[in-house]
């Protein structure tokens, strides 16, 4: 008897969960057989990879309209590979906007498919009508915030909260010392960390103001080093255009380190606010759409906030500029409050009451613990 499992993950943040759970799975029952899509994280413990996560990093309404085609070739060979019949569960990571569709086609198709989704969708925040959807259609929801499990009490769907398991990973790569030295930084001069984002079309929308930002500091304070920690999902050819003759290293594989030893950061909004925040790294977010997605995305969210961090504690502890906020000389104006003791001094506050807010650490061990107790075993 063995245990077979699809696997469906679709953007940088989910492959780094999928790949730590993905492991832990492993360790626990080797035998498993692990199918699906993954990027660079998740790879090495898929047994059978069907796609790569560069077929689906796809953000805003109207830019998946262009890769529509290419997203149904896909689900076709999701189905096709399901109808062979040998697994009987499927796991899918975050990305709700094509893994909730394809969960509803598989429940369809294939009644007795245990189907588990591990982040809850943010429907606490918009698209409130996805609550009966996840709860009639999923088997198990994973939940990372405590107060995302009473949504679903009046639906057959088990959800839990088993805590979250950044509080276990984010953490630097490497020391301080050994840092500076693999870039030839200046231990002695402030450091600014940008994240553009994990999807081209964030680097393309969010980069130019960030290099503008970067060229008005040669005037002010051009002893500032810049980084640019580069997502997995996004090729150094992307960005190189934006930054060129600009003092940015590039860094690939040390995102957390790049933070944790810089003096402030700029981040694309999304999981990676979480993540700075519990480094207790002084940033703010910044977040632009495609302006008929933005005015989409206007009349269905329902929060005051859009960065994750801001979200979770209930107030504006890091400042968020969206949009036309998103220029040059704004950026650089914010980036100067945070360059100061007192600009940063109650963001630090606030980030060690957020690490409080989310719970113990071993999150990763008890949801892979929780998954295998609930597969179905193939024969």
């Amino acid at each position: 008897m063995a245990t077979k499992l699809l696997v469906i993950a679709g953007e940088a943040s989910g492959d780094l969960h999928g790949g730590h759970l993905l492991r832990e799975l492993k360790k626990r029952q080797p035998g498993i057989t692990l199918v699906g899509i993954g990027g660079d994280s998740m790879t090495p413990y898929l047994d059978e990879k069907i796609a790569d996560l560069k077929d689906l990093g796809v953000v805003g309404f109207f830019e998946i309209l262009r890769h529509l085609p290419r997203l149904w070739r896909l689900k076709r060979r999701l189905h096709q590979r399901l109808s062979q019949g040998d697994i009987h569960d499927v796991l899918f990571i975050d990305y709700p906007g094509f893994n909730l569709r394809l969960a509803q086609s598989f429940r369809r198709a294939f009644p007795h498919l245990g189907l588990h989704h591990y982040v809850c969708p943010q429907v606490w925040a918009w698209r409130p009508q996805r609550i009966p959807v996840l709860g009639q259609t999923l088997t198990t929801l994973y939940c990372l915030f405590p107060f995302e499990v009473p949504l679903f009490k009046d639906y057959s769907v088990r959800a839990v909260c088993l805590g979250h398991p950044l509080l276990d990973w984010v953490k630097p790569e490497v020391s301080r010392d050994e840092f500076f030295k693999e870039l030839g930084l200046d231990p002695y001069r402030p450091l600014v960390t940008l994240l553009p984002g994990s999807r081209p079309e964030e680097i393309r929308r969010l980069l130019p103001a960030m290099a503008s930002m970067v060229s008005r500091s040669q005037l002010e304070m051009p002893t500032i080093q810049w980084l640019l920690a580069l997502a997995p999902t996004i090729p150094s050819d992307l960005v190189r255009p934006w930054i060129q003759g600009l003092p940015i290293h590039i860094v690939a594989d040390r995102s957390y380190a790049s933070r944790a030893y810089a003096q402030a950061a700029v981040i694309a909004s999304g999981t990676a606010t979480l993540e700075t925040a519990l480094l207790k790294v002084p940033f703010f977010a910044v977040y632009r759409l495609h302006p008929l997605s933005f005015w989409m995305a206007k009349r269905l969210v329902k929060l005051p906030y859009f960065a994750l961090a801001n979200v979770v504690m209930g107030s504006k502890i890091i400042p968020e500029l969206l949009q036309n906020e998103v220029q040059g000389e704004t950026l650089w104006v914010e980036l100067k409050k945070l360059l100061t003791p007192e600009g940063s001094a109650s963001q630090i506050g606030e980030m060690t009451l957020l690490r409080e807010r989310l719970g113990h650490s071993g999150a990763m061990e008890r949801i892979a613990d929780d998954l295998l107790g609930h597969l179905h075993v193939s024969r």
